[in-house]
């Protein structure tokens, strides 16, 4: 089992930065987005026996903090402020609409 938790650090660590500016975009939150890459590493590494290899361990990665950032928002019922002034202005640009 110590190989995998090597291996888990190794790639989670490889792929920190990524993971961080994927989850501050979803969440626009610096603090929310610490924990949640704090919080993605623990349940990974507490959940590792289950990952099966049939995605890559990156995927998985950003599964579970997908997931945790998801679950975050629904707590706070939050979502970003301007998300009604993204979605005006993508359906003011589209004539379809």
């Amino acid at each position: 089992m110590q190989n995998k938790q090597e291996e888990l650090t190794w790639e989670f660590e490889a792929i920190r930065p990524q993971l961080r500016s994927y989850i501050l975009r979803i969440t626009a939150s610096v603090a929310d987005t610490d924990d949640i890459v704090q919080d993605t590493y623990i349940k990974a590494h507490d959940k590792l026996d289950t990952f099966k290899g049939e995605s890559s361990l990156k995927t998985w990665l950003f599964a579970i903090a997908s997931n945790l950032a998801k679950d975050n928002l629904r707590a706070q019922k939050r979502w970003v402020e301007h998300v009604t002034d993204i979605c005006k202005e993508a359906a003011l640009g589209n004539p379809q609409f």
